[in-house]
């Protein structure tokens, strides 16, 4: 007999695609068109290191669940994308913004020397996203956030040569639910995990056989951005007394600052460089250093 699982998840994915929809209607911008959703993959780029790491003693470390506490996304005249549906997370959008409107790029001049700049169209990708999209072409997601940064947070600390654990519970004080011992647990609330994106019209020419040629607008991927924030907190365990509270942050744009080359094949890899490079700033900070190195 069926169950009514696969339904209501079924029914929640089209009731946020529904939203999106009601989201473009005042620019027209999708009608007949709903965003596809664009699923990434992320991982932990191991010794990112951004600084001096001393030699920490091998002490057990448990590391907690993460908690996520992301704002929604915000898009244009439906009200905000919840932060996930169905266990799966909704990073942000490919799209375009309302204030910037369609932005067309020319062939490449080094590739096509013949075809004259098109006009008003932009010769070269420019990087950053000085306005964010709110009119989704697509919705980029990522399963499971909680554990994806569980499990980067655990690698990082093994890199570093403690025993680390991963547990399923989020604070101390659910610490009856686990047998897990260790004189330290690691809990981490992500405060931003975000990806996105602005759609441009890349201008590609075909050329005839027989001469002449003409100009496809195709959509691309433009001007990309990754953030991460997590705030974490060191508990003695089990008693859940705090040792130490801090944030680590990073966020890359792709193409870089003052460039128009793109440095990552897709949107997963930019957000994997912010993660790892969060991540791996961790141990480098001063404070938590001299409370892992007492003993």
């Amino acid at each position: 007999m069926p169950t009514a699982g696969p339904t209501i998840r079924r029914w929640g994915w089209i009731s946020l695609l529904g939203l999106v929809l009601c989201a473009g209607c005042g620019l027209g911008a999708f009608a007949g068109r709903p965003p596809r959703l664009i699923q990434v993959a992320v991982n932990y780029l191991p010794y990112l290191v951004k600084g001096a790491r001393p030699q920490f003693p091998p002490t057990p470390v448990l590391v907690l669940t993460p908690v996520d506490k992301r704002e929604p996304y915000p898009v244009q005249e439906g009200g905000p994308l919840p932060t996930s549906q169905d266990n799966t997370a909704i990073l942000g959008i490919w799209g375009m913004s309302s204030e910037e409107g369609t932005v067309r790029i020319s062939p490449p001049p080094e590739r096509y020397p013949t075809i004259p700049h098109t006009l008003g169209a932009q010769r070269r990708m420019k990087a950053g996203v000085a306005n964010h999209p709110d009119l989704p072409s697509g919705i980029f997601t990522l399963p499971d956030l909680p554990r994806t940064v569980q499990n980067a947070l655990e690698s990082h600390f093994y890199e570093a040569g403690f025993p680390v654990q991963k547990v399923d519970i989020a604070l101390p004080a659910e610490s009856t639910a686990t047998s897990a011992m260790a004189p330290y647990a690691l809990g981490c609330a992500i405060e931003q995990f975000s990806l996105v994106s602005l759609e441009r019209v890349q201008e590609v020419p075909v050329f005839n056989p027989l001469g002449g040629y003409h100009m496809l607008n195709l959509p691309a991927r433009g001007p990309t951005r990754a953030q991460v924030i997590l705030a974490l907190t060191l508990y003695r365990w089990p008693s859940g007394e705090i040792l130490w509270e801090g944030k680590v942050a990073d966020a890359v744009d792709d193409p870089p600052l003052e460039e128009h080359e793109f440095l990552y094949a897709t949107p997963g890899e930019v957000l994997s460089m912010a993660l790892s490079r969060a991540v791996g700033s961790i141990l480098v900070n001063q404070e938590l250093q001299d409370v892992l190195l007492t003993r």
